[in-house]
């Protein structure tokens, strides 16, 4: 009897193999699983203008040229916004993954920063406009395909599953 080669014999056990429906599970069964179809994101992330950094939320215009005086009008941190707009010479304190207060289209690392006493910073560096600022969608959008069919469900896409807002997915 002759052997058959390799490729022969795995083109004659596919040919009877049929394929498993589809299932949905949870994420946290998931692992070393097969997609069954593209996974799309669910929501936008990050879902705002976020702050980078630790710092002062200012309008670049205001600290185009240094040493530039600007008044502390509040504090966003992280997690919650401010709720006011900002204003000439005005900055808001941020921390990282706040979102970027109105009126604000830079962050000034808190480095870069002297505190003065009555409620007034001195910036000591210049920064330009959108600096610091991680920008709404800048990881992905709702809609995105962000793992084609087919993809091993390893940890690293389990976690891009679970953060674009996946419980459940199709193997």
């Amino acid at each position: 009897m002759a052997l058959l080669a390799v490729a022969e014999a795995l083109e004659r056990l596919l040919e009877d193999a049929a394929p498993l429906q589809a299932e949905s599970v949870a994420l946290m069964d998931a692992a070393d699983r097969v997609l069954a179809g593209p996974l799309m994101a669910l929501r936008t992330q990050p879902p705002f203008n976020a702050s980078a950094m630790d710092g002062y939320a200012v309008r670049a215009d205001d600290v185009a040229s240094v040493p530039a005086r600007l008044s502390v009008i509040g504090m966003a941190p992280a997690g919650r916004g401010f709720a006011g707009t900002v204003g000439p010479a005005q900055a808001v304190r941020i921390f990282t993954g706040a979102p970027l207060p109105a009126g604000a289209d830079t962050i000034v690392i808190q480095e870069n920063v002297r505190d003065l006493s009555g409620g007034m910073i001195e910036v000591t560096a210049p920064t330009v406009e959108g600096r610091n600022i991680r920008r709404i969608g800048l990881d992905f959008s709702q809609g995105d395909v962000l793992l084609e069919k087919g993809r091993l469900l390893d940890p690293a896409a389990l976690s891009l599953a679970a953060s674009a807002n996946h419980r459940q997915v199709s193997v």
